[in-house]
């Protein structure tokens, strides 16, 4: 529902306010530019779709994110100045804030060093300011980061934040809980989290602003998820390796070895200022347009508000002492790539370069003369070899070697991919070197091959019972986008996960569907 439709559909007329033009919105609610009659004032009005607003649940949690960002009264968070309700619409006003995002900024490119530090020093400090009052952002990222005329940084939107104290305070910004390219390893489990994986989310955003993208890539988004989980910690370039201490102490694997607060951060990051090698220029910019902070390297208003802060943050606060939040709560799609594994292994948070021999997803060679050689991440080879002939022609008939070949293959990518330490790994990616392409390239030049059928068939078992136990565990949305997944890729006919996605639409509305066992 985009937002002209829901202006009409819901005849918007929110007394004390005049709607101006839409400016946004999300899966559950549309943002319009609005006036403040009383004062005279533009605002940002978010209003709830009325679909969800039809459902008491979702309307009283959308009322809980204007309780909690009210709360949150600092210059780097926005602010709140009303939130209500009026014939059945639901809608929050937060101040207007004009000057754009930062992931437009990164996208545009030019920000220098100085001006990275000084974004990430404001965003910490609103995070910081946040923690001592119980919440956690959990969607930290550059899309939620704003920035106001006089060049100050603000965090927005708490859509999903969560009191640490454990009450029901996590509230309805979109359809899932986090964003995988900035997610930390234990919210992509599905952990307790605490304001630490806020902190892992800045140190994803401080690398994305250095370097221009996130520190993980994938072409899809459970594989990002899982390269949080279990691939080293992103290593920045010569240029900016004075910087990596700030990486590895916002993005450590384990919480603990993270720093404490987003205060203790911004004093390492000063002291690391102070103590940069005389080569390193601060306000030199990246390939392309610049940027307009101004504050490490220039202004003292940020270093002033940082000064103050840092005065509190030191001494008296002990380290996470609030309960964290319980289990279960993440929706995110790509928690499915990790439900059959709670307990993945962490990296060590100062790994740099490989996987231990023997650990991490297998991959393949990319030495030419060992183009079929499938190796762990540490670049020792797997416990099974292939033949010299390579995947070869898409078109092209399979002999009776390369057939026996491709079996091969596919049966270790199937076992690797289906058990507890690389879950879903080369089952459906990277293209035409996984286990379903290569099972399916031996039944176009056998048709009857049992074992190519066999391992088909497994995938798809291991697809229905990845779905399976997100919607038992009311993981609706993660549920019904595993099933797509199964659906597009495996077998657009299978009627369980037809079934299952049926019933994570059920879900969705907030019915209480019954989730029918694996055949």
């Amino acid at each position: 529902m985009n937002a002209t439709v829901l202006l009409k559909s819901v005849d918007i007329d929110i007394p004390g306010y005049r709607i101006l033009r839409p400016i946004g919105e999300g899966g559950m609610a549309s943002v319009f530019l609005a006036t403040q009659l009383s004062l005279d004032r533009e605002v940002a009005l978010k209003v709830m779709s009325p679909m969800l607003a039809a459902n008491s649940e979702f309307a009283s949690r959308f009322l809980i994110e204007g309780k909690i960002t009210a709360k949150l009264q600092h210059p780097n968070l926005v602010t709140v100045y009303d939130i209500g309700s009026h014939g059945g619409v639901y809608y929050l006003a937060a101040e207007y804030i004009p000057g754009g995002t930062l992931k437009e900024r990164i996208t545009e490119g030019g920000l220098s060093v100085a001006e990275i530090l000084d974004i990430i020093s404001d965003i910490a400090m609103g995070l910081d300011f946040a923690h001592q009052k119980g919440f956690v952002h959990r969607d930290v990222k550059p899309g939620n980061v704003l920035f106001r005329a006089d060049g100050r940084v603000v965090l927005a939107d708490f859509g999903i934040a969560k009191a640490m104290d454990g009450s029901n305070s996590s509230t309805v910004a979109g359809s899932s809980i986090g964003t995988p390219d900035y997610m930390s390893p234990e919210q992509a489990r599905g952990e307790p989290v605490d304001g630490r994986s806020d902190l892992y989310s800045l140190g994803t955003v401080l690398y994305e602003m250095l370097e221009g993208h996130p520190p993980y890539q994938a072409s899809d988004p459970f594989t990002v998820a899982l390269m949080h989980v279990t691939q080293p910690l992103p290593v920045l370039p010569p240029e900016h390796e004075w910087i990596q201490p700030l990486i590895q102490g916002l993005m450590a694997k384990q919480p603990a070895e993270r720093y404490n607060t987003g205060a203790s951060f911004v004093e390492a990051l000063h002291k690391l200022v102070k103590d940069a090698p005389e080569s390193v220029n601060l306000h030199q910019s990246s390939a392309r347009k610049g940027g307009a902070g101004n504050r490490i390297s220039g202004s003292s208003a940020t270093q002033q508000r940082t000064r103050v802060n840092l005065s509190q943050s030191a001494e008296g606060r002990p380290a996470w002492m609030w309960p964290a939040v319980g289990g279960g709560v993440l929706a995110a799609a790509v928690a499915g790539w990790l439900i059959f594994n709670p307990g993945a292994p962490s990296v060590d948070p100062g790994a740099t370069t490989n996987f231990p021999p023997g650990e991490g997803p297998a991959t393949t060679s990319t030495d030419p003369g060992d183009a079929n050689v499938a190796t762990d991440a540490g670049g020792d080879p797997l416990s099974i070899q292939f033949s010299d002939e390579s995947v070869g022609d898409p078109s092209a008939a399979l002999d009776a070697q390369e057939i026996e070949d491709f079996l091969t293959r596919a049966d270790v990518y199937l076992e690797k991919g289906t058990g507890p330490d690389n879950p879903g790994d080369h089952l459906l990616a990277p293209q035409e070197d996984n286990a379903l392409y290569l099972y399916r390239r031996v039944l176009e030049s056998d048709a009857g091959n049992a074992r190519a059928q066999a391992g088909v068939a497994a995938i798809l078992k291991y697809f229905q019972n990845m779905t399976f136990r997100l919607c038992q565990q009311g993981q609706w949305t993660s549920c019904g986008v595993i099933a797509n997944r199964g659906l597009a890729d495996i077998d657009p006919a299978d009627e369980y996960l037809l079934r299952l996605r049926a019933v994570s639409e059920a879900g969705n509305r907030g019915e209480s569907p019954t989730v029918p066992s694996p055949p």
